[in-house]
């Protein structure tokens, strides 16, 4: 006699197919996010301690995802042979970045593991990351947006953080306010002052800011500005704003 799964049941087992049995092996940095979406909480906090991560920021991390936010983990390219990849675990307080050495080709010789970290402030969970090409066109910098610098009442203050891979080390090589917002009180009319910036990646490897003044909603003032490396100082250098026609 053969059972037959009812609608039901059919639904429930292609359900569990997609699920991750068991641990999820250190393998490939991308196949290991993949895994990441589709586990559960304690299949996330088990696969995380295991590159290194403490098990309490793992735990902490996977129970306040919010909905859209992921776990990041990219390769990182760099100009010599080590192969580096980052772990960025988001936040609705903190966000922690995490500096990997391993190999994609090679995991069992050289299995993915932290070699550093960054504990960012990411108050409401509005930080986001991306890898661009800031100092050469092969090598990766990350840039972090919408990193908390200051919050209180009528008050948001966020920053774009960039750190740079040297030496095996996380380095803070830029940071500028990309967004604030304050309240001016006590006054016969109240104002809402907005500074909010973008930013642009040229070939030339220049990084271009424009900052836009709001207040009450309406337009006030463009600038912008550009930022280079500086290979004696080993950050990034602004120039000043310049006001921009619009």
């Amino acid at each position: 006699m053969c059972p037959v799964l009812s609608p039901i049941h059919s639904l429930a087992a292609q359900f569990l197919q997609f699920g991750v049995q068991g641990k999820i092996p250190i393998g490939k940095l991308d196949e290991m996010e993949d895994r990441l979406r589709s586990s559960d909480a304690g299949q996330k906090v088990d696969l995380l301690t295991r590159l290194g991560v403490d098990p309490e920021i793992g735990k902490m991390v996977t129970e306040e995802l919010l909905p859209g936010q992921k776990i990041d983990l990219q390769p990182i390219r760099v100009q010599h042979e080590t192969h580096y990849g980052l772990a960025f675990l988001p936040g609705f307080r903190s966000c922690y970045l995490y500096l990997l050495k391993g190999a994609d080709d090679d995991a069992e010789k050289m299995p993915w593991h932290v070699i550093d970290k960054q504990e960012l402030n990411c108050w409401h969970g509005a930080a986001l990351i991306e890898l661009m090409a800031l100092r050469r066109p092969d090598i990766d910098d990350l840039v972090i947006h919408h990193v908390n610098y200051g919050h209180g009442s009528n008050y948001v203050e966020d920053q774009t953080q960039v750190f740079s891979v040297l030496n095996g080390k996380l380095v803070q090589a830029m940071v500028t306010q990309d967004f604030l917002s304050q309240d001016t009180l006590g006054a016969e009319t109240e104002l809402t002052t907005e500074h909010s910036s973008t930013f642009l990646r040229f070939p030339d490897l220049s990084l271009e800011e424009t900052r836009t003044t709001t207040v009450n909603d309406k337009l006030e003032k463009v600038e912008r500005r550009y930022w280079r490396w500086s290979e004696s100082k080993r950050r990034f250098i602004s120039g000043e704003f310049i006001p921009v026609s619009w």
